[in-house]
């Protein structure tokens, strides 16, 4: 296990992460905090522990995820993506980045084409589709902060970093009715909404 200051040491890369988003947060879009995150990730990613350490995050879409890091400012977390399990599109209400550590993930993000009128009503257009591979990284910043994604193969991990909290709440978007609920991803798991999600 690394020393506390090493360069792969959990602390030392949240707070490469942290300077990250101070640095760039305010242009998220520009690819520069993509890429300071990416880089800040990089000696984690390589731990051959990795997939060992974390504690047991309940409250999430799927049943394997830890969280490696938590404060105020940023939130680290390993997910486990169980192959073929769809997210259906939600948002967050706060930035988050997918770093892919094995395997392989679909990753899709959507734009909301109608204004946000009529409560329960969403129009979204797909803007990208990324077959994710390893050491590649996703993001989504608000408003255009709705994604869904697939696991494609067996044994799919990814570092999740968000900027902050995720709110307890989200819109979870069908794409067939033209709707979305508001629902805690806790609840949608154990609804058993997500084995038949429409894609």
């Amino acid at each position: 296990m690394p020393q506390p200051d090493s360069p792969s040491s959990i602390r030392t890369c949240a707070a490469r992460m942290i300077r990250a988003v101070e640095a760039f947060e305010q242009d998220a879009d520009s690819g520069k905090l993509r890429q300071a995150l990416l880089d800040a990730t990089l000696p984690i990613s390589q731990r051959a522990d990795l997939y060992k350490l974390g504690v047991k995050r309940q409250a999430n879409h799927i049943e394997n995820a830890k969280w490696l890091y938590y404060d105020d400012q940023l939130t680290l977390e390993l997910d486990e993506f169980p192959k073929g399990k769809f997210i259906p599109p939600h948002d967050h209400g706060v930035w988050e980045a997918l770093v892919l550590c094995k395997g392989s993930l679909k990753h899709t993000t959507y734009k909301r084409m109608d204004d946000g009128s009529v409560e329960g009503h969403s129009e979204l257009s797909v803007v990208e589709e990324v077959m994710m591979k390893i050491g590649d990284i996703a993001m989504v910043v608000p408003p255009s902060d709705i994604h869904s994604f697939e696991a494609m193969s067996e044994d799919t991990f990814a570092l999740t970093i968000v900027g902050g909290e995720y709110s307890p709440l989200r819109r979870y978007y069908n794409l067939q009715n033209n709707t979305y609920a508001v629902r805690t991803p806790r609840a949608l798991r154990e609804s058993g909404a997500l084995a038949g999600a429409p894609r």
